[in-house]
C-alpha cells in the first residue's frame, strides 16, 4: 500500500471513530446508502443486487405504492434533526448488518411514517389535535394530563428516562386512532431528548395498583411495533418496576409476543435501589427511592409556531432543500470515489443540516409541552427541573446545540482554507 492510501485509510478511521463508527461501520454505510438512493432514484446504480432480485422486486413494490420522491421527502423528513448516518446506523445494528435486511427495515420504516401520517402528527402536535373536527382532542391531550407518561430526567449513560404509569390508563377511554396517534406523537418528542448517537431511552413502567383494566393489548403491541421497527436502536433499558401478583398471568401470554431485543432489555425490580443502578437517585421521584420533587403540572400549549411566518418557512423548506442536494452529491461521489474529502465534507453538510433544521423544527413541529415549559430549547439543549416550581433545569446537548455546530463548522471551513480544499458552500446564512 503506498503513502498515500495509507494516510486515506488512517483519515478515515480517525473520522469514523469521532462520529463512532467503525471501519467496517463506515463500510456499511457506504453501502446502505448505495442501495438505498439506487431505489429512490438518487443516484444512477441500478435497484437490483446480485443475487437480489426477488427483494428488490419486492422494495420497488414498497416504494411505488407512494413513490420515489415521497419515500426521499420521508428521508430527508426523518432526519430533519439528526445526521443522517446516525439514523442509518441504527437499522444497520439492528439487522446485523446484513445490508438488504437493513435496507428493507429503512424503506418499510418510511412507508409506516407516510401512512401513520407520522410528519402531520408532528406538525399539528397538542393543540392541532384539540382543535381538529371530528377528532377526540381531549382524549389525545388525556395521555399527558393524565399524568400516565411523560419524560423525566437522565438515566446514567446520558439517556432520558420516559415514565409509563398504567394504573392511570383505561383501553375504553380513548380510540385505537388516538392511541396510535399518541405513541406516534411520543416517540417523535423522545427523539428530542436523545442528546447523541449513544443516547438511548430509559422506560420506568410502575406497575403499583395496576389491573386488569388496565392492560391495554394493542397499545402495548404496537408500542412494541414502534420500538422493534420504526426506531430501532434507541431503547437502552425498560424497568417494570413494583409488578403485582395479577401481572404474572399478563406476562406470561405479553413476554413472548414481545420482539426479542426488546425482551431482553426488560428487567423486573422490587426495590428502589434496583432502580438506582441505572438512574441517579435525584433523578427520581420519592416513591422510587429518589429525591427530586418535581411533579407534572400539564397544561396545553398556547401557541402554534406554524402560523407564525409561512413565508420564512417557505425559505427554510427552499435552504434545506439546497442542503439535501448537496448532501446527496457528496454522498454519490463518496460511493462512488470513496474520497476522504467527500466523507469529511458529507459531515461538514450533515453539520450544516443540524444548525438548519434547528431553525426550520419549529416551523413544521408544533410547540409541545416540553417546549411550553421551557424542557427543549431552540438552541437544541434539552433539561429537566428536579424541584417542584423550579424554574432552573439542568441541561444537556451542548456538543448538538447550535452554538457549538457553528463553531464546529467554522472550525473545519478554517481548516479546508488552511489545505486549500474545496468544500461545500451554501448561499445562505445559518
Amino acid at each position: 500500500m503506498d503513502s498515500d492510501a495509507l494516510k486515506t485509510n488512517e483519515q478515515e478511521k480517525r473520522f469514523a471513530d469521532e462520529e463512532g463508527f467503525n471501519e467496517a461501520e463506515t463500510e456499511t454505510l457506504k453501502k446502505f446508502w448505495k442501495r438505498l438512493f439506487g431505489l429512490l432514484g438518487l443516484n444512477s446504480t441500478s435497484t437490483q443486487l446480485n443475487g437480489a432480485a426477488g427483494r428488490a422486486d419486492e422494495l420497488d413494490q414498497i416504494i411505488a405504492k407512494h413513490g420515489r420522491e415521497r419515500y426521499a421527502e420521508a428521508l430527508w423528513s426523518f432526519t430533519t434533526l439528526e445526521d443522517p448516518d446516525h439514523v442509518a446506523i441504527k437499522f444497520i445494528r439492528a439487522r446485523k448488518h446484513v445490508i438488504e435486511n437493513a435496507v428493507k427495515m429503512f424503506v418499510e420504516c418510511l412507508q409506516w411514517r407516510i401512512e401513520a401520517d407520522v410528519d402531520l402528527i408532528v406538525a399539528k402536535g397538542e393543540l392541532g389535535f384539540m382543535t381538529q373536527p371530528g377528532y377526540d382532542g381531549q382524549a389525545f391531550t388525556h395521555q399527558f394530563s393524565s399524568g400516565k407518561t411523560f419524560v423525566q430526567g437522565f438515566s446514567k449513560i446520558g439517556g432520558p428516562v420516559s415514565y409509563l404509569i398504567p394504573r392511570f390508563h383505561k383501553s375504553s377511554e380513548q380510540s385505537e386512532e388516538v392511541m396510535n396517534d399518541f405513541i406516534a406523537y411520543a416517540m417523535e418528542c423522545l427523539r428530542i431528548f436523545t442528546t447523541n448517537l449513544r443516547s438511548k431511552v430509559t422506560v420506568i413502567i410502575d406497575l403499583a395498583g395496576f389491573g386488569l383494566s388496565n392492560m391495554d393489548w394493542k397499545a402495548v403491541m404496537y408500542f412494541n411495533k414502534c420500538l422493534e421497527a420504526y426506531y430501532p436502536e434507541s431503547l437502552q433499558l425498560v424497568i417494570i418496576h413494583n409488578a403485582p401478583w395479577v401481572f404474572q398471568g399478563v406476562w406470561k401470554v405479553l413476554g413472548p409476543m414481545l420482539d426479542p431485543v426488546v425482551h431482553s432489555k426488560i428487567k423486573f425490580t422490587k426495590s428502589t435501589q434496583d432502580i438506582h443502578v441505572y438512574v441517579d437517585e435525584r433523578y427520581l421521584f420519592k416513591e422510587h427511592g429518589g429525591s427530586s420533587t418535581w411533579k407534572l403540572l400539564y397544561k396545553p400549549p398556547s401557541t402554534r409556531t406554524l402560523e407564525i411566518d409561512q413565508a420564512r418557512k417557505t425559505e427554510l423548506m427552499a435552504q434545506r432543500k439546497e442542503l439535501v442536494v448537496k448532501y446527496v452529491d457528496e454522498t454519490n461521489s463518496w460511493i462512488n470515489g470513496s474520497s476522504v474529502r467527500n466523507l469529511v465534507s458529507r459531515h461538514f453538510l450533515a453539520l450544516m443540516m443540524r444548525v438548519q433544521g434547528l431553525s426550520l423544527d419549529p416551523y413544521i413541529r408544533s410547540t409541545t409541552f416540553y417546549h411550553q415549559v421551557g424542557g427543549v430549547l431552540p438552541n437544541g439543549l434539552v433539561g429537566f427541573s428536579l424541584r417542584e416550581g423550579e424554574a432552573d433545569r439542568e441541561y444537556r446537548g451542548h456538543p448538538r446545540s447550535r452554538e457549538q455546530v457553528l463553531e464546529k463548522i467554522e472550525e473545519m471551513k478554517a481548516r479546508f482554507k488552511t489545505e486549500d480544499v474545496d468544500f461545500p458552500v451554501i448561499n445562505f446564512q445559518l
